[in-house]
């Protein structure tokens, strides 16, 4: 019955020369995670609003699920079709609508690469400070479902601190607006903060006003070489004592490093230390930059850097940038996208190795220690290990107790997707849970806006 209610779909929306694909649809039915796969009834690629609507419509009429799809570069499956459907692809919405250089806002369609973006700010002195390893290919739209952070938010905050306004598809065709080009704006319900970091549960966006900062014209990076792992942990809480306004402050153990420099066949300074330290600082005046290098250069001595030196900046964040990438290249690997407390973050690194170390297998970790999000990557190097089959489950589900017990987060910037999930309840009491799933069931009461993610076992 609902393939042939798809043929139908498919066959209207084509009549209205609205994108839809039948075949090669292995791609739209994966993202980054690990072996995760369901596929697609069919893939629509809609070019505007009024095309959204139109499937929505449809959609809430005969009762179809939709998966909306950014890049497909998330780790949690969050744009994975669980239950077949629609998957409604947005890379088509890829218009930068306006780049408003004196009020410093830009209005974007969902489908705009994060770089690209970057490229069309910097043309007009201004800068989206929003950044991440996967900038080349991720799309904004998926930057907003998973509230995506990256290397700057120590600096910016998350994706949901640059968002003042959305335009969004609900299920059967309505269409909202929140917020707009506003400093500040208290009337009536943030649906736009509610609605970045929904993982499109709740609706499509379809348009994002965010806020854009100038380019800073001077920037410069250390990198601090540590002979333990646990020194270099405390001297990333150490360095913001000095006052320097910190753009990244960068954890890299060097099990991490040696993936990626693998990978790039490329060699950073400090091969036997134990940990790196990536530390940038961006401003207007050469002067000021450089004498706030110089006393964070000097902090992080004192707390115990073996060594700083200046870094060859396109080097070191190559390499800090490939580390996902070279884990994902191992036979297998776990990603867990943790966040405590800033003060906790050594804790929680010392955790991870002692639950490795105890079940008997491999851990890296690597990311964000200016915000405390570290991610920490159980990592399996031979393609056949009993034991790595045996323990990876109990192993994480070790690491996000420590994490909720250090007053963490199971994910930071990632997203639940399906693989957190059924986690939720670790961070979650049954009467905050049941508040987010009422909102659900208030916006889309037939489950149909990616259902499958996000809720224990996937059900509002």
């Amino acid at each position: 019955m609902e393939r042939m209610a798809l043929d139908a779909i498919a066959e209207h929306l084509r009549s209205l020369d609205i994108d839809v694909l039948h075949e090669d649809l292995e791609q739209y039915g994966r993202d980054e995670t690990m072996d995760l796969f369901a596929p697609a009834g069919i893939v629509v690629r809609p070019r505007s609003t009024p095309e959204v609507v139109e499937v929505m419509r449809l959609a809430q009429q005969e009762r179809i699920p939709v998966t909306p799809r950014g890049g497909g570069t998330g780790k949690a499956g969050g744009a994975i079709p669980v239950q077949g459907g629609i998957v409604l692809s947005l890379e088509k919405m890829n218009r930068i609508k306006e780049i408003d250089a004196s009020n410093r806002y830009a209005v974007v369609e969902p489908g705009v690469i994060l770089w690209d973006l970057h490229a069309a700010c910097e043309e007009q002195k201004l800068w989206y400070p929003v950044d991440m390893s996967s900038g080349g290919s991720c799309l904004i739209g998926g930057n907003l479902a998973c509230d995506a952070g990256g290397e700057r938010a120590v600096k910016y905050g998350t994706t949901r601190a640059q968002v003042t306004g959305i335009e969004a598809v609900l299920m059967g065709g309505r269409v909202i607006r929140s917020g707009g080009k506003l400093a500040k704006n208290s009337a009536g319900y943030a649906l736009h903060h509610l609605l970045v970091g929904s993982e499109g549960t709740l609706g499509v966006i379809t348009e994002a006003t965010i806020k854009l900062v100038p380019l800073p014209t001077h920037r410069r990076t250390l990198l601090a070489a540590f002979s333990s792992m646990d020194t270099a942990a405390q001297a990333a809480l150490e360095v913001e004592r000095c006052g320097a306004t910190l753009s990244a402050v960068e954890f890299i153990e060097r099990a991490a490093a040696a993936l990626a420099e693998e990978m790039l066949k490329v060699q950073l300074p400090h091969s036997d230390a134990a940990a790196l330290l990536l530390i940038e600082i961006e401003g207007f005046s050469e002067a000021r930059t450089q004498d706030e290098i110089e006393q964070v250069g000097t902090l992080l001595l004192d707390a115990g850097a073996d060594d700083v030196e200046l870094a060859p900046r396109e080097k070191v964040w190559g390499v800090r940038h490939a580390v996902a990438e070279a884990t994902k290249m191992l036979p297998a690997y776990s990603a867990c996208d943790t966040v405590v407390p800033r003060r906790s973050m050594p804790k929680l690194v010392s955790r991870a190795h002692g639950i490795a170390r105890r079940r008997g297998i491999e851990v890296v970790c690597f990311g964000h220690a200016g915000d405390g999000n570290i991610h920490i990557d159980f990592i399996k190097r031979k393609e056949v290990d009993a034991n790595w089959d045996q323990q990876i489950g109990p192993a994480v589900r070790e690491l996000l107790k420590a994490t909720i017990e250090l007053q963490g987060s199971i994910t930071a910037e990632h997203g639940v997707g399906i693989l957190r999930r059924e986690d939720m309840p670790l961070q979650f009491d049954e009467d905050t849970l049941n508040a987010m799933k009422e909102i659900k069931r208030a916006w889309d009461p037939d489950n149909l806006m990616n259902p499958g993610k996000v809720f224990p076992e996937g059900t509002p």
